[in-house]
């Protein structure tokens, strides 16, 4: 047991101590290659290594004390229960040690870049968590993020962006595939507080027409969001079963690592396989594929709930003071001429309206983007990259008149 207890005092003087020399000099031989595995995750190679042996100090303190918490447990409760139910007790202890140690460990980035297995073959979320925990450690006069779902991913590349105006501004990609304003909501709220400029959002109808059931709210809805759930009008819809994921994963931290986990074990491919088989039973024929789609959109309730979780995403912001850049996008003609013609008037004139009201919002009309045709699209909702590229350019034009709008010093 003294060596359990000996332990986070090693490890934190060792960090303390050797921390920033191993940073320098890891950076000094490798700060390129880590830059390069880093895929724009982070600008400092040097604060990385130190900042990532800081994580390590984290997880071996946690895991000596937990080791030492339980040991000094069961030592407690071996003579006082019937030796046939010890098991039971074990298996608490064990169970409630690595929820703690889950808990922790998840608000590391190493914890995350161990989970992690190359681009396209990692969990989202991982890939989110590890973006987010680095946001902290970014040196740059200012830093923009993308939010939303993979619409927002699609139609802005965040390397292209950062390579041309990465000296001046550094922009986070914190996408999450099947966002909607809520889910968004719950993003911003969970970002680390550190100054960002600009928050963009590319929206279509999807987010606001396609109901409230998320996949999202599963990674990161908790009891304490509770109360805006019901503020944007929760109670007259259905989340579905991915908002109690959510809250079970908020109080059980392994069953919301068990997907990362899962993914980092086995592969990412693993888990999406019953989505696959799904796409391999949809029609070739796009148009037959957004009749089926266009189904699902629809004004009512839920595109109520979304406006409000909108409305409450936008005056954030504003408290964060930073600036919400709004592009009123689009999603493939195909599908946008399968839908109900009431949405996309409904949408503008909500972001207008909004957008009227509150100066902090910047509203980029379709008539000012690029326009974007059948042929543009992979898909119903995606572009191809030549779009990606060309979108991509026109957002940095539009990022570049506001920095040279933005007084010195601020």
């Amino acid at each position: 047991m003294f060596g359990l207890a000996v332990i986070p005092f090693v490890a934190w003087t060792l960090w303390l101590t050797l921390g920033k020399p191993l940073g320098r000099v890891a950076a000094s031989h490798w700060g390129n290659r880590l830059l390069q595995l880093g895929d724009g995750k982070f600008n400092d190679p040097a604060l990385f290594v130190h900042m990532r042996l800081r994580d390590t100090a984290v997880l071996i303190s946690t895991a000596a004390i937990l080791a030492l918490t339980g040991m000094m447990a069961a030592k407690c409760y071996q003579t006082r229960i019937s030796p046939r139910l010890r098991w039971a007790a074990d298996a608490l202890v064990l169970f409630l040690g690595l929820n703690v140690f889950g808990a922790i460990a998840s608000h590391t980035a190493l914890f995350w870049c161990l989970l992690f297995t190359g681009r396209d073959n990692t969990h989202n979320f991982t890939q989110y968590q590890i973006k987010c925990a680095l946001m902290a450690e970014l040196v740059a006069p200012h830093e923009a993020v993308l939010l939303g779902n993979s619409q927002t991913h699609a139609e802005i590349d965040k390397r292209l962006l950062n390579a041309d105006m990465g000296r001046h501004l550094w922009t986070t990609e914190l996408h999450f595939p099947g966002s909607r304003p809520f889910d968004m909501l719950l993003c911003l709220e969970q970002l680390p507080a550190v100054k960002i400029d600009y928050i963009i959002c590319y929206l279509s109808e999807g987010y606001f027409y396609s109901g409230a059931n998320s996949e999202a709210a599963m990674f990161f809805m908790r009891f304490q969001d509770l109360g805006q759930f019901y503020e944007c009008g929760g109670n007259k819809v259905d989340p579905g079963r991915y908002f109690t994921y959510g809250l079970l994963g908020d109080a059980c931290p392994l069953f919301r690592l068990r997907e990362p986990v899962i993914s980092r074990l086995y592969g990412f491919k693993t888990l999406g396989l019953a989505q696959e088989r799904r796409d391999q039973t949809l029609s070739v024929d796009l148009s037959e594929r957004a009749k089926t789609a266009a189904a699902g959109y629809r004004i009512g309730p839920e595109s109520d709930f979304q406006k409000r979780a909108f409305e409450i995403f936008a005056k954030k912001c504003q408290e964060r003071q930073a600036r919400l850049v709004l592009c009123c996008g689009q999603l493939n003609p195909i599908l946008g001429r399968a839908l109900n013609p009431a949405l996309r008037p409904d949408m503008l004139a909500f972001l207008h309206n909004l957008a009227a009201h509150d100066t902090n919002i910047i509203l980029l009309e379709e008539s000012q983007m690029p326009v974007q045709t059948e042929d543009d699209y992979l898909d119903l909702t995606h572009v191809n990259e030549t779009n990606q590229i060309r979108f991509t350019h026109y957002i940095e034009t539009v990022l570049q008149k506001l920095l040279l709008a933005t007084p010195t010093g601020t």
